[in-house]
């Protein structure tokens, strides 16, 4: 009779310890996305002094950024399950090709201006649809 019992506060265990996890999970993803969104608006400086001092090379370094920071947010969306989150997952995911694709293309201020206003559109469409 003891055995079920074992078995039982074993469960219990598992199940708190998981609890815990969950609890403690959440606020450490809201805070990893927030470094993120606070790396991207860092970077969207950086931008701009590139806009008014070219450089192709920190034209390429800004937008390997933009990709690298979505990148890193999207693999939080990834395997989640809500609306939201496929949502996010998604916007990060064009976000990633976006600056991925255009990093490579940003030869000279228009290319670069080119895309930057199109990484930056992206950001637009999010922080309008969920700040």
């Amino acid at each position: 009779m003891t055995e079920p019992r074992k078995s039982s506060s074993k469960l219990n265990r598992y199940i708190g310890a998981g609890l815990v996890l969950a609890v403690l999970a959440g606020p450490a993803v809201a805070a990893s996305l927030k470094s993120i969104m606070g790396s991207m608006g860092d970077n969207t400086t950086s931008a701009k002094a590139v806009l008014a001092n070219f450089d192709s090379k920190a034209a390429e370094q800004v937008l390997r950024r933009y990709a690298a920071d979505a990148e890193a947010a999207d693999a939080m969306f990834a395997s989640q399950s809500s609306a939201k989150e496929k949502d996010l997952h998604a916007r990060f995911s064009k976000m990633v090709m976006i600056a991925g694709t255009a990093s490579q293309k940003a030869q000279d201020k228009a290319s670069f201006r080119k895309a930057f206003v199109a990484v930056a559109a992206e950001c637009k469409s999010c922080h309008t649809a969920y700040k």
